[in-house]
């Protein structure tokens, strides 16, 4: 009898320890869960504060042609006739498609806008947004039609939206093939940049900020470089106008093929020379 009472017992304290044991691991997994739903809901909230800044900042917004433009203050009206000039200069793309919307987001005090990530560049003047496809410029007048960049150089507004959409069009159509690209050494340029994709959007644009002559003049060590990120796209710019105006490449070629920018440079350079020989 005794035997039986202590069997009871201990088969009681066992259920209770084990009951103990389940409640605790009921308020852990409580925990666990709500810290999992917290996190999961604040992802989800920063992926979409990412892809539409629009939703949360800038009050000012136009709807015109292919393009929605955002700005941190009102709009004049200087803003159409840019779009038009940008909208003349993107149509010359092999791959231009009419049914893209294009999302362009400018400020004019750059010191707006910098608390998080994938928006506003730190440096240089624009970016577009791989994925998302948002364009952000670092700042830009419309008055003026100029955008700078974070050390103060300027150029034409229209010119670098023309540049930043093409990057847009390029993903459109060729995502996958341009994603690619970057395990390609031969479409690397020696800062990690796609340098086919770059020219071309410098193409499309009317050509880099910086002038044939003085590009050419740093290409022969003839000066010295005064600001590098210039002059690369210039080397860019170079090449893939060489491969358009003379190899009669369409985009998609130039993509394809197997180039390296050192060779393509030293061909683009060569006939620069010959070309100023015959005049």
């Amino acid at each position: 009898m005794l035997a039986c009472m202590n069997l009871i017992v201990n088969f009681l304290r066992i259920f209770f320890k084990l009951k103990e044991k389940i409640e605790n691991m009921k308020f852990y997994l409580k925990i666990i869960l709500r810290t999992i739903f917290i996190l999961a809901i604040s992802f989800c909230a920063f992926i979409f504060i990412i892809c539409y800044p629009q939703m949360y900042y800038f009050n000012h917004k136009i709807e015109y042609k292919n393009f929605h433009v955002y700005y941190d203050k009102e709009i004049p009206n200087q803003i159409y006739g840019i779009l038009d000039v940008v909208d003349e200069l993107i149509r010359k793309a092999d791959f231009y498609d009419h049914n893209v919307r294009f999302k362009i987001f400018l400020r004019s005090d750059e010191n707006k806008y910098n608390l998080l990530p994938f928006q506003f560049p730190d440096v240089g003047s624009g970016w577009a947004i791989p994925f998302i496809k948002n364009v952000f410029l670092y700042k830009s007048d419309f008055v003026s039609n100029t955008t700078y960049n974070h050390v103060g150089h300027m150029r034409t507004l229209s010119t670098a939206l023309a540049h930043e959409l093409t990057h847009i069009l390029v993903e459109n159509k060729y995502f996958f093939k341009s994603k690619m690209a970057f395990f390609d050494e031969d479409c690397l340029s020696e800062f990690g940049l796609l340098w086919k994709e770059e020219g071309y959007a410098e193409y499309i644009a009317g050509g880099p900020s910086m002038k044939l002559e003085e590009g050419l003049k740093m290409l022969n060590n003839e000066t010295i470089v005064e600001y590098r990120p210039h002059f690369e796209y210039f080397k860019y710019w170079l090449a893939v106008n060489y491969l358009i105006s003379q190899k009669q490449m369409s985009f998609q070629e130039i993509l394809d093929a197997k180039l390296k920018l050192n060779e393509v440079l030293n061909e683009a350079r060569l006939h620069q020379i010959n070309s100023h020989a015959l005049l």
